[in-house]
């Protein structure tokens, strides 16, 4: 039995926008990472209102979770995760440096020539 005929180890199915999923998933973990050192910061210092932190967290933990969705979304090649993923790379762009690329690769993976339906 030659070498040529042997199955693979593990089979690898591409999914649909793999790129663009990756990316939505590099930068919920990056929310979640400083969330937690904002976190951590506040319990060393105690500098902020609990206010402002309650809003804070809840709008991180809002991007978190809606970039958690765009990842499973775009995997699909619907229009819902389309717009969804254009809606976070656009809020993306916000966030100087990492999130300002991050969110200019993911509208350009979004382009109609880079989408895959």
């Amino acid at each position: 039995m030659s070498m040529n005929h042997l199955p693979p180890l593990y089979s690898v199915q591409k999914t649909k926008n793999e790129t663009l999923s990756l990316v939505h998933g590099i930068y919920a973990g990056l929310l979640l990472c400083a969330l937690v050192i904002v976190w951590y910061l506040e319990y060393q210092q105690s500098s902020m209102p609990m206010l402002e932190l309650g809003v804070l967290s809840l709008l991180m933990l809002l991007m978190f979770g809606f970039n958690v969705l765009a990842c499973l979304k775009v995997k699909k090649g619907n229009n819902e995760g389309l717009i969804l993923s254009r809606v976070m790379a656009v809020l993306m762009l916000l966030s100087f440096p990492i999130g300002t690329l991050l969110g200019i690769f993911s509208l350009w993976k979004t382009t109609a020539k880079q989408w895959e339906k």
